[in-house]
């Protein structure tokens, strides 16, 4: 899923940012994995095989699919449904542009060409270590195998991801949407937690395996391991440390509280079937998936400030963008917009909104004046100029604008109704712009070309115009 909020924009900046010589090839859509995991604490060693089910939905057949893993795991075998081993390359290669960071990079021979509209499962066994990539920059993946706190998950490559490494195929793995089915064998005194259902816990010799399914189909595995404890409310649950159980009820109370308020706000979540937060230590980054938030610790210390959970909770009610490289406005701009707006309704917080929204006016005028490449570019491609942290700042300033101008009650029935119109399909961002304005009770045409297409509001922020008097501007226009 920001200092804290922004991490998550940072999160995925990094997948996205890679360089790699594959714009001839087209990839296949990754329907179910099936991954068996067993860790051995003593070796710090994992060993894994994995079950990919894709499907050819591209126009042309394809013959080598590519994977993503770890640099320091290594795949013994692959195989097709029928067991039949299958031809591989592997290599650990330096990614152009971040030299530090490494892959191994797995190619993958068909024994018959996948032609269009068909699937196929591939099977793979693999096996090593894990040990982030903070040398390489990427700070928050601190990911290792530790008694005390172990995560595997897409950031680490610690299971096979399909693409090449290049800004378009980092860009689908936020698109993806694949059931799970996850097997986990560890030692009896620790805990597997994940954002799917558990289905199965059973213990033999000394070890523990969990299985957990997906609730929804999800776009990332978090599998998380430690001594946690298991704080549940109605369908919600919070796996946190020992030491954060205050924090752990704060937390509930606040997920709850503003579940409740998006409901009467924009409708009911489609199959809502519970939502987790897993907690994990601090540094290693606060992200949200389809039915689940990994938040750090800090977050769990400070009972006043719950603008993450206000945050990611208004994720809930997103859809999936199909646009190549999306902005990222209508999802990040709008959690923004909405967790200070929270914050004013449950915490009694006046003018939180407007004082934000001056705040991120502030901080954009400044870096602007001294990035002055910045002022030409609008936010529809911020997503190409790997600027989507300013669909956060600029994006929530938009969006309280736009409540202003419009009203709760339109602005509510807005947002309610582009979730119910779209959720099960995804939306670019013409698609999301053109039915703001369709029901909208005013004209916002300029407001929106001012805003999202061009950068006539950049060059005004640039000058230095307030919060209010940009209320006032388009009032008044």
């Amino acid at each position: 899923m920001i200092p804290p909020k922004l991490l998550i924009s940072f999160i995925l900046l990094c997948l996205v940012s890679f360089v790699f010589s594959s714009d001839a090839n087209q990839l296949p859509k990754t329907l179910a994995y099936r991954l068996d995991l067993r860790i051995d604490f003593s070796t710090e060693k994992l060993y894994a095989k994995c079950e990919i089910t894709i499907s050819n939905d591209t126009n042309q057949p394809i013959e080598q699919i590519p994977i993503l893993l770890y640099r320091l795991l290594t795949v013994k075998s692959v195989e097709n449904e029928n067991n039949i081993a299958l031809p591989f390359t592997q290599k650990v290669i330096s990614v152009s542009g971040w030299e530090k960071l490494q892959v191994n990079f797995v190619e993958i021979s068909l024994s018959k060409i996948l032609p269009p509209g068909e699937q196929k499962k591939l099977k793979l066994e693999y096996e090593g270590y894990l040990l982030g990539y903070a040398e390489a920059g990427w700070r928050y993946v601190k990911d290792h195998i530790d008694k005390n706190f172990t995560i595997i998950r897409p950031d680490g490559f610690g299971y096979p991801i399909l693409g090449y490494p290049n800004d378009r195929d980092m860009m689908a793995i936020a698109k993806e949407r694949y059931d799970y089915l996850i097997n986990v064998t560890i030692p009896n005194e620790m805990i597997v937690v994940t954002g799917g259902k558990l289905i199965d816990q059973t213990k033999t010799d000394g070890e523990t395996t969990y299985v957990f399914g997906s609730k929804k189909p999800s776009w990332r595995l978090d599998i998380a391991i430690s001594d946690y404890q298991i704080f549940e409310k109605s369908k919600n649950k919070i796996y946190h440390f020992a030491s954060d159980s205050t924090g752990a009820q704060t937390i509930m109370n606040a997920l709850e509280a503003s579940l409740e308020l998006y409901t009467s706000w924009f409708g009911a979540l489609d199959n809502y079937q519970g939502f987790t937060i897993i907690e994990v230590p601090e540094g290693y980054g606060s992200q949200q998936d389809i039915t689940s938030i990994l938040i750090t610790a800090d977050n769990f210390k400070k009972p006043e400030e719950m603008h993450t959970i206000y945050h990611e909770v208004a994720h809930l009610w997103n859809v999936k963008s199909l646009d190549y490289q999306p902005c990222r406005f209508e999802s990040e701009g709008l959690a923004q917009f909405l967790q200070f707006l929270v914050s004013e309704k449950l915490d009694n917080k006046e003018n939180t909104v407007s004082e934000a929204a001056q705040r991120y006016l502030d901080r954009v005028s400044n870096t602007f004046n001294e990035k002055q490449e910045y002022r030409t570019i609008p936010i529809k491609d911020y997503g190409v100029h790997d600027m989507t942290e300013y669909s956060y700042t600029l994006g929530m300033v938009v969006f309280a604008i736009f409540y202003d101008l419009v009203g709760q009650d339109h602005f509510n029935k807005i947002i309610g109704s582009f979730y119910s119109a779209y959720y099960s399909t995804g939306a670019t961002l013409d698609e999301f712009i053109n039915h703001c304005q369709k029901f909208a009770p005013l004209d916002l045409e300029r407001f929106f070309d001012d805003w999202i297409y061009s950068t006539k509001a950049i060059k005004l922020v640039v000058d230095g115009k307030t919060f209010k008097e940009f209320i006032d501007y388009y009032r008044e226009n």
